[in-house]
């Protein structure tokens, strides 16, 4: 196969999904109406119903995919298991999740992914978030690895290591009055008046505790979940790997959720389920960027600008422009969202006093 386009070609796809989200067009075909359908659902916000010449073109095949040789194994951090391996094309890249089998393809205005995609449709709607998320970076954005809330324009990114607390966190924040900017990517790019930031199209993934233990979400789960969940040790619950979407807009209404917005403050979560009280303490750019660990992303195998390593690209220099045009506040000591409501309320009270009201399209 010398070209990432075979994977699909021949195939009939003949269910189309038009998405503009924000500026940026999107053409999903698909040869499968279930499929269409669930996306039409997930994506409803954005979903136009107008053909565009420009954009990505997204391709899903419902089917077993091709078989290939020659494909690498892409390396984690120790103790993780691999996830993909891939294999470069003629005019792209090829990438097979090795967990679900789905195979998928990049090059230049066209993505493909091959597979049971309606046991696997998250793995659809990713490829679909990275398409839209390369236009950004290609536009001058930078990628966070961050959730984020956004309050009368001005938002604020909570980023941490894995298992911080960062979608809980902007759960807790959403029933506190802000609206909902993304669950953990977010796209950055400094202007004249600060940084814009986009959150991802994509509703939070959350496990089961953090649906057992949220006012309202915890109804999303039945009495039995409930008992049964109420029986683990919070350790256990935090250990959990059972995700499961939540549709923001379903349960809080329309406009709970907002993709734009202007960059208030940064939080960084260092803090632990065992840590003493509850701290907070503004840092500069430059040890933010000693950090950098916590909130600098990348699309990993899916950048075709970028080698198919698997390692850590860059110093994060890239990133001091957007950190040096906003407070960064790092969080030591216990686990405490109450607390986080009132810093980051705090937060953006105080750039609403420092920048006049800007009023994003």
């Amino acid at each position: 196969m010398t070209h990432a386009g075979a994977i699909v070609a021949g195939v009939a796809t003949p269910h189309a999904l038009h998405l503009r989200i924000l500026d940026v067009p999107l053409t999903v075909l698909t040869n499968d109406a279930d499929i269409l359908a669930r996306l039409r659902r997930y994506y409803a916000p954005y979903s136009d119903g107008i053909p565009s010449p420009t954009g990505t073109v997204v391709k899903l095949v419902q089917g077993r995919p091709p078989s290939l040789n020659g494909l690498t194994a892409i390396s984690r951090p120790p103790g993780r298991s691999v996830k993909e391996a891939v294999r470069e094309a003629a005019d792209g890249r090829l990438i097979l999740q090795r967990r679900t089998g789905v195979l998928m393809a990049l090059w230049p205005g066209h993505a493909a992914a091959v597979g049971d995609l309606r046991s696997h449709l998250n793995q659809a709607i990713n490829l679909i978030n990275t398409c839209w998320a390369r236009a950004h970076l290609q536009d001058g954005f930078r990628l966070f690895h961050a959730a984020g809330v956004v309050r009368d324009d001005q938002a604020v990114l909570l980023a941490g290591p894995a298992g911080a607390g960062k979608s809980t966190g902007a759960l807790r924040l959403l029933e506190a009055g802000f609206r909902f900017l993304s669950n953990d990517r977010v796209l950055a790019r400094a202007d004249a008046d600060g940084v814009e930031v986009r959150g991802y199209p994509k509703q939070p993934r959350v496990n089961p505790g953090t649906l057992l233990h949220h006012p309202r979400l915890r109804t999303l789960l039945d009495r039995d979940e409930r008992r049964r969940l109420r029986r683990q040790s919070p350790a256990a619950l935090r250990a959990l790997e059972a995700k499961r979407d939540v549709d923001l807009e379903a349960v809080y209404g329309p406009g709970s959720v907002q993709l734009r917005g202007r960059l208030a403050g940064i939080v960084l979560l260092t803090w632990s389920w065992e840590g003493g009280p509850f701290a907070a303490a503004p840092i500069t750019a430059e040890a933010a960027l000693a950090k950098r660990a916590l909130f600098v992303k990348d699309l990993g195998v899916f950048d075709l600008a970028a080698p198919a390593t698997g390692a850590p690209g860059g110093d994060g220099r890239d990133y001091a422009a957007l950190l040096e045009r906003a407070p960064i506040i790092a969080v030591t000591g216990r686990v405490d969202f109450d607390a986080l409501v009132g810093l980051v309320t705090g937060i953006v009270d105080r750039s609403r006093k420092v920048y006049p009201r800007v009023i994003v399209p």
